[in-house]
């Protein structure tokens, strides 16, 4: 019997127009009903998360910046956080910033950018935040010491390409990388991964590997993918992590969540996928 039921939201709980569909409201108000602890796991950040937490009535605490933190939408309780160190991004961005990339980063659940440049108005529109434009970032850590739950980074938004080998391999001594898609970097401290941060949640309840169901359409999903009892796959989702996932289900714009919890919470007679 599955007891813990987390996704992902862009790419999976939303659809191409960041809303959730009907259905899918729905099926998670149905099993949240049955007893089923329901919520999202996100690398946005808290606050934009938020109003898709609040639409949905989650009830346990909403796992945001892919993993770095753990927070109660309605308490506001923190039970986890992991921050990336003032030097470590320091090391990260200067990397990054040589290779073109724009700098996204998230202090105290606000966005801080140099400037206010397309890259930063794209994100800014279907990301209801506040956003901070303080000149250099490398400057700015040094002056003021702050962590960052996450570093986004994003290069060229027409034509993404793929993070150069020997950059990668540099910031991974540090860090943690991965990527939403595309030439989308997703970097965190050492150890914070969506998985972990769905260990850390099962544990608060005492709930077993096998009662985890995750679901996800992303390299930055894998872990949690690949950490649940059923780890379930987008059918929006790249073949990799297709291929590591137990199930795939519909895409995000054909109600793919609620098809999984239809066919494995409800017993519902579902269309093969």
């Amino acid at each position: 019997m599955y007891r813990l039921f987390v996704t992902d939201a862009d790419g999976s709980l939303l659809n191409s127009n960041s809303e959730i569909s009907d259905k899918n409201k729905e099926a998670i108000k149905e099993v949240i009903s049955r007893g089923v602890i329901f919520t999202i796991a996100t690398g946005r950040m808290f606050s934009s998360i938020l109003p898709y937490a609040f639409e949905l009535n989650v009830n346990a605490p909403v796992i945001s910046y892919n993993g770095a933190l753990i927070k109660d939408i309605y308490t506001k309780k923190v039970y986890y956080y992991n921050p990336i160190q003032t030097e470590d991004a320091i090391f990260a961005i200067r990397l990054l910033k040589e290779s073109g990339y724009h700098i996204n980063l998230y202090i105290d659940d606000e966005l801080y950018v140099e400037e206010i440049t397309d890259r930063v108005e794209w994100y800014l529109s279907f990301n209801n935040v506040t956003v901070n434009a303080v000149g250099n970032l490398e400057e700015f850590l040094k002056r003021t010491g702050s962590v960052t739950a996450k570093i986004y980074a994003l290069n060229d938004m027409k034509n993404p390409i793929s993070i150069d080998a020997e950059i990668y391999d540099e910031i991974s001594k540090r860090l943690t990388i991965s990527t939403s898609g595309g030439g989308h970097l997703e970097i965190n401290a050492k150890g914070v991964s969506k998985g972990n941060a769905l260990k850390t949640l099962a544990n608060m309840y005492s709930i077993k590997r096998e009662q985890v169901v995750a679901i996800g359409d992303n390299l930055n999903d894998l872990s949690m993918i690949e950490y649940a009892g059923l780890g379930v796959a987008m059918g929006n989702a790249p073949d990799i992590v297709k291929i590591k996932a137990d199930y795939t289900t519909l895409s995000n714009d054909e109600d793919g969540v609620a098809h999984v919890i239809d066919k494995f919470f409800l017993n519902k007679k579902t269309v093969a996928v």
